[in-house]
């Protein structure tokens, strides 16, 4: 397998994480009720980010099964290519979920919560930063990022005890537009799993050690 297939299929993994950020950065903005804010531009992003991680996994199998000998990073690098992809096309399901949410808020008038707007932040952050960690292979940088996932877990934590508080005092209406949000906070706390799951991957690719994992994220996959 030829150097230069490996950077292509890398650069389409960036242009598919750049499409999920600017995805997550739309949401962000519905949460925020910015009037530029587009459900259907966060609809159209899924659709594309579909179509790219078809595109990548496709690409991935073909050069898995070439003849050409590889040496093991490549192979690691195939084989984690195909997971990194499906963590971002999983991370776009999510945040079409949270759009959601967000228009019907907003067509609605309701007001959302301050913790959620910031807890989306963090995930954009986190984004930006795991596309880096992608971009550079910077082993250091993928630990910094991994690391970060518990601030994004501290801001899920928060959000949805308040949100628990008192949920059973509340009308029916209020008890429906509180777990919605409720969803939307685990939602957003998945996708800074997602974040967490591709650093320890390139982690993986560069050094072909395993990231041991975090005592409270048993039962979830890397």
């Amino acid at each position: 397998m030829k150097a230069e297939e490996l950077t292509l299929l890398k650069e389409d993994v960036l242009a598919m994480g750049r499409a999920v950020e600017a995805t997550v950065m739309e949401l962000t903005k519905m949460l925020k009720k910015d009037p530029s804010a587009s459900f259907a531009r966060v609809e159209a992003g899924e659709v594309e980010i579909n179509r790219q991680c078809m595109e990548i996994e496709e690409r991935c199998l073909e050069l898995l099964v070439e003849r050409d000998p590889m040496n093991e990073k490549n192979v690691r690098s195939l084989v984690s290519t195909i997971l990194i992809a499906t963590k971002l096309e999983r991370m776009a399901d999510h945040a079409i979920r949270v759009a959601k949410v967000a228009d019907w808020a907003r067509e609605e008038e309701i007001d959302v919560p301050e913790e959620l707007i910031e807890l989306s932040q963090a995930v954009v952050r986190m984004i930006q930063e795991t596309l880096l960690v992608f971009l550079t292979d910077s082993e250091d940088k993928a630990l910094a990022v991994v690391s970060q996932d518990s601030t994004v877990d501290y801001l899920h934590d928060v959000l949805s005890k308040r949100l628990l508080s008192d949920l059973g005092g509340q009308d029916t209406q209020q008890a429906q537009m509180r777990a919605q949000f409720l969803f939307c906070t685990r939602f957003l706390e998945r996708m800074g799993d997602a974040c967490a799951s591709i650093c320890k991957r390139v982690y993986f690719i560069v050094t072909g050690k395993r990231l041991k994992p975090v005592a409270h994220k048993v039962g979830r996959g890397d």
